[in-house]
């Protein structure tokens, strides 16, 4: 494994650089990458002012107004609307923390909550943004909760760059609104309107079922793969019965399973090893309900715990598990993104205990071989296809 000395010296080439911008006369500090413009000259990404702009032009002090924001992942645009009378509604655990850390960079005041997408709002606002997401299924997820507390007054702006533009977006958004309009390009951004919501009927989110095996599961909108099982945990399932090297691997005590989506590995493992206890995390709070839901459905409620978590070093102390398993997400939205599978890789060395494994499977083009070998002493291709490969490592 790498030294101490390393792991703290990549930690630090990963911190963000920021960036200050000027908005209505205030200087707000940001992270690079939630920002437009240049280095020398930073400005608010293009989506983010046509958000901005419009809901100025429904309140003159959004300041006071309450305003609820939707999928903010940077928390560019709760910090910039105020910190009073705000919600925030997002699905990835990650964009709360971001804006945490907007608000106490930029002493905004106390941020507001992270409410749950799956239930009800206590509340609704007559102003309404919303970063749309790459996910068509959480963005009906989305209005979904905007219609649930709208009244007549209440508007929703969704902002998306128009590369990103396809008409399932028009036709979800009719669904939900009477009035679907869209504003005019600017800097290659565009805004889809909302006015006149339908009362949602019915109020219950219908979940997609699939199976594998012979067992079911279901899952709610919005979870990664939600037509089929994911085709990169298909072939680890099926190897890991009839691979030498994962069969051999010791009985368990304690697994992991990080980016658990529905929990379909970590139930796995559970009715492998009937002695080991699961912990499953993942930053989609949609993915933690499916595999809550799945897991207690199989009767393993009483040996695994889901949390909503962005990193390994969130949830457990050194030397915790005995065996860690992922199939690692690659993608942040719409770029491809692997930091969160490397930071991954590197907790996992802390938070294995000896002689614990780390099981990876992923897509081969990734090529994430070169980065484990970093972290670890053994790195083996315990079994590969024309698509994946399957990693064990110690």
């Amino acid at each position: 494994m790498q030294t101490a000395t390393l792991r703290r010296y990549l930690r630090a080439m990963r911190k963000p650089k920021l960036l200050s911008v000027n908005h209505n006369g205030q200087s707000l500090t940001f992270p690079a990458n939630a920002l437009g413009g240049s280095p020398k000259e930073p400005k608010l990404k293009p989506a983010d002012e046509l958000l901005l702009n419009w809901a100025a032009e429904q309140c003159a002090d959004l300041a006071t107004e309450p305003v609820s924001v939707y999928h903010d992942r940077e928390g560019v645009l709760c910090t910039c609307v105020g910190a009073q009378n705000k919600r925030f509604v997002s699905n990835n655990y990650l964009h709360h923390q971001r804006l945490l850390a907007s608000y106490e960079r930029n002493k905004t005041g106390t941020a507001p909550a992270n409410e749950n997408l799956l239930e009800t709002p206590a509340r609704g606002t007559s102003i309404n943004l919303l970063q749309i997401p790459k996910s068509l299924e959480l963005f009906e997820l989305y209005l979904r909760n905007v219609a649930l507390r709208a009244t007549p007054e209440t508007k929703l702006a969704c902002a998306f760059q128009t590369r990103h533009f396809t008409p399932r977006l028009l036709e979800i958004a009719a669904k939900y609104a009477a009035s679907v309009t869209q504003s005019r390009a600017y800097k290659k951004a565009r805004l889809i309107m909302l006015d006149d919501f339908f009362a949602v009927t019915p109020p219950e989110i219908s979940l997609i079922e699939s199976e594998f095996e012979g067992i079911k599961y279901q899952q709610y909108p919005g979870v990664f793969s939600a037509s089929h099982i994911d085709y990169a945990t298909q072939f680890l399932l099926e190897e890991w019965s009839t691979n030498d090297h994962l069969a051999e691997l010791s009985a368990p005590t304690q697994i992991l399973d990080a980016g658990c989506g529905n929990g379909i590995i970590g139930d796995y493992l559970l009715g492998r090893y009937p002695e080991a206890q699961l912990t499953a995390y993942d930053v989609s709070r949609v993915a933690t309900a499916s595999a809550r839901m799945n897991l207690a459905d199989h009767g393993y409620s009483d040996r695994s715990k889901v949390v909503s978590a962005g990193a390994l070093s969130e949830i457990s102390e050194p030397k915790s598990f005995s065996l860690i398993v992922t199939n690692p997400p690659f993608h942040d939205e719409f770029q491809t993104d692997i930091s969160v599978s490397t930071d991954l890789f590197l907790a996992a060395c802390d938070r294995l205990d000896p002689g614990g494994h780390l099981v990876v499977v992923a897509n081969r083009h990734l090529n994430y071989g070169t980065h484990l070998r970093r972290y670890f002493d053994e790195v083996l291709v315990v079994a590969e296809n024309e698509k994946f490969e399957i990693y064990r490592c110690c």
